[in-house]
């Protein structure tokens, strides 16, 4: 119940956030802006946006004891993305899918666990070397820009402690003991005996060029995603280089990550688009229209995919006990 009341408070905070800049912004310019992408162009968005998912989903498969299919490893990292980008949870709530989709493709309950939360260090790690790249890539206009200068060392002290707490989980993993068989638990609501975590989780991290290469395949998928923003700025009419993109989207995905209690990050997304794009030579309203085209790629996404989900634990569901 309280947690049920605190997430509440979260998306209500988020959803005052959006509705403020809504009233504060010209929409007919966002509208405008909206308009001129067109069917084909949204369609290409929305293909670029698949194609950084797999690169970011291609992170899990070193991890793995053994290589499910290519549309499991997809499925797994989609669901949990697309969970936690329409429904009303958190982004931790979509973990527990891609453990669900392991678990149906054949994988124990431990071993499923275990690589999902490597998965999710691993991938917190390099989202922190992204973000403080796109800090550094964009240091000189973060600082002559007022608003933002006074935020230049919390951005860089934010994207050093996602790396930094990174590596503090990965040891707590290998050392926790109960401390971890509880949060386990709690995310996943599977009971794992000790042993068999930490067998599983030292597994994964005593194959050290798997890991690197996760870790390297995470990294580009972060980078990837600033490669669909630039698409999305090409689309729009932009013509900022790409290193602008990739700035700008690390900035936002360091500030989505910061507010994690926020369900789908509503409102400190579209904040955050808009008070990036004056710093990098457009209109605030063209910042919110980015966020809102990143909203319907999503939801265009994300609902096929929990339908299709639905339909799927359904028939589980419904088929008889073996």
């Amino acid at each position: 119940m309280r947690s049920a009341i605190k997430l509440a408070l979260a998306l209500g905070l988020g959803v005052a956030v959006l509705a403020a800049l809504l009233l504060r912004f010209d929409m007919g310019v966002v509208w405008g802006a909206l308009a001129r992408v067109g069917i084909g162009g949204f369609l290409l968005i929305v293909a670029a946006g698949l194609a950084a998912e797999i690169v970011l989903a291609a992170g899990l498969v070193p991890l793995l004891p053994a290589r499910p299919s290519l549309t499991v490893i997809f499925a797994t990292r989609q669901l949990r993305d697309s969970a936690s980008d329409v429904l009303p949870i958190t982004q931790l709530g979509g973990l527990v899918l891609s453990v669900r989709v392991l678990a149906l493709a054949g994988m124990d309950a431990t071993a499923a666990s275990a690589s999902v939360i490597a998965d999710i260090t691993a991938e917190t790690f390099a989202q922190g070397l992204y973000v403080l790249t796109g800090v550094l890539a964009s240091l000189s206009l973060l600082s002559a820009d007022a608003s933002l200068s006074p935020y230049i060392w919390a951005m860089l002290g934010g994207a050093v402690f996602m790396a930094a707490g990174a590596m503090g989980f990965a040891l707590v993993q290998l050392t926790g003991g109960h401390w971890v068989d509880r949060i386990t638990q709690k995310l996943f609501g599977v009971r794992t005996d000790s042993k068999g975590f930490h067998a599983a989780i030292h597994a994964i991290y005593r194959r050290r060029g798997r890991m690197a290469l996760s870790l390297l395949l995470q990294f580009l998928g972060w980078v990837g995603s600033g490669l669909w923003l630039w698409v999305v700025m090409r689309v729009m009419g932009l013509t900022q280089d790409l290193w602008v993109a990739i700035a700008i989207q690390a900035l936002v995905e360091g500030l989505r990550s910061a507010t994690l209690f926020i369900p789908a990050a509503i409102g400190v997304q579209e904040a955050g688009y808009a008070a990036l794009a004056p710093v990098f030579g457009f209109a605030p309203e063209l910042g919110l229209a980015i966020s809102l085209l990143r909203r319907a790629r999503d939801l265009v996404v994300a609902v096929p995919v929990l339908i299709l989900w639905h339909l799927i634990e359904t028939r589980c569901a419904l088929r008889p006990p073996a």
